[in-house]
């Protein structure tokens, strides 16, 4: 029954059964088949199909909502529960941005492992980029992100955690208008590359030379030899390498995207503790 129920909140949180199916990562004909199942068996229709493949609840559909919601959380605090009584420990992955892992990350851990989380979770790390950490924790594949540009989706919670600076640095750092600076750009759906983007369109620069890098440690290191030019964290930047302010308009902010639903408590726990590391720390120039 279990199944039934989560197939159907996904299909009324997402209003797609294509879009359920997606997040569940089944196919589309098993989100119908269950549908048509649980339908089966509560004798009433649980959804109205519209054009475009959207799909609405039905007055049955708003009642089974609210208690399929509940049911399911009682569900997985159960799992929890006799998974901690065996001594199995919930999975965690946290991925974060390249800046935000090289900033935030070090903080993280002495925090979790100060308040004994790391004992109680398997913890995993991964980097990636902004857009690729919205979506894997749209689709429950993580259960916390951390990224560095605005994101907008609508399976998950967006949340600021603190502060960051970025800065023009490199050898043309005082002087981005010159044809001759070869420009250290990072991937496209990286925070970075976002206001890299907005940089250029502000200064109304067109690179002549670019080179495209996927992930900050090379650029750092480029920049540390003296090559290039790039928009980075500036607490990033290595010792010795010319900087150039770039105004409020490159103040941003560090966020955590956590999933609207699917997390047990203990993870839900971990995603609360996270954030609380960073709860004073909002306009600390971090």
């Amino acid at each position: 029954m279990f199944p039934l129920l989560e197939t159907f909140v996904a299909v009324y949180e997402t209003g797609q059964f294509s879009i359920a199916a997606d997040e569940l990562r089944v196919s589309q004909s098993t989100v119908s088949a269950r549908i048509a199942q649980l339908e089966q068996r509560l004798g009433t229709p649980l959804f109205e199909r519209h054009a475009r493949a959207d799909v609405t609840a039905t007055r049955a559909g708003e009642t089974l909502y609210r208690s399929a919601v509940k049911l399911l959380a009682q569900w997985r605090q159960t799992q929890e529960d006799v998974n901690r009584a065996g001594q199995a420990h919930d999975p965690f992955l946290l991925m974060m941005s390249n800046t935000a892992a090289v900033a935030l990350l070090p903080r993280i851990l002495e925090g979790l492992q100060v308040q004994g989380v790391l004992e109680r979770v398997n913890l995993r790390v991964m980097t990636a980029n902004s857009d690729e950490i919205v979506e894997a924790v749209e689709l429950h594949r993580a259960q916390m992100g951390i990224v560095e540009k605005p994101v907008s989706a609508e399976g998950v919670v967006r949340a600021a955690l603190c502060d960051d600076r970025l800065v023009l640095a490199g050898e043309h750092a005082h002087d981005p208008e010159n044809p001759a600076t070869v420009w250290l750009l990072r991937e496209h759906g990286s925070g970075v590359r976002y206001y890299t983007d907005l940089f250029f369109s502000q200064r109304s620069i067109q690179p002549a030379h670019r080179v495209e890098v996927a992930g900050n440690a090379s650029i750092c290191a480029c920049l540390a030899a003296g090559v290039g030019t790039s928009l980075v964290s500036q607490g990033v930047v290595p010792a010795g390498v010319p900087t150039a302010d770039l105004g409020m308009d490159f103040s941003r902010r560090f966020s955590s995207v956590t999933p609207r639903s699917g997390l047990t408590g203990m993870q839900r726990g971990i995603c609360g503790q996270i954030a609380s590391l960073f709860a004073m720390r909002l306009h600390s120039g971090s």
